[in-house]
């Protein structure tokens, strides 16, 4: 192919890497690939992080539910002590 032979440039709108193709033929004459900004090494600060986020909030789940759990027990010993103070139902009818 002579060098002043025009080539097209294409981005390809799924993975943005340039393409550059021949106009007589369609055929892709090279191909590079779009570069991530994206690093290994953030990668691993991003899963670390999240790692740390995640069992913060499991701690404080697990303190929440504890409290939750202590003042249920607590309303339902104060239920039976208050049960205690209630009179007799009456019967309805009248019958003993």
């Amino acid at each position: 192919m002579p060098k002043g032979q025009p080539r097209i440039q294409v981005i390809c709108s799924r993975c943005q890497a340039t393409l550059v193709v021949d106009p007589q033929t369609g055929l892709v004459l090279h191909s590079e690939e779009k570069k991530s900004g994206y690093s290994f090494e953030e990668a691993v600060k991003e899963v670390k992080s999240r790692k740390e986020k995640s069992e913060e909030l499991f701690q404080k789940a697990f303190v929440d539910e504890k409290r939750r759990q202590q003042s249920l027990e607590e309303k339902f010993r104060e239920a039976l002590e208050s049960q205690d103070e209630l009179d007799e139902p009456s019967h309805p009818l009248g019958i003993d």
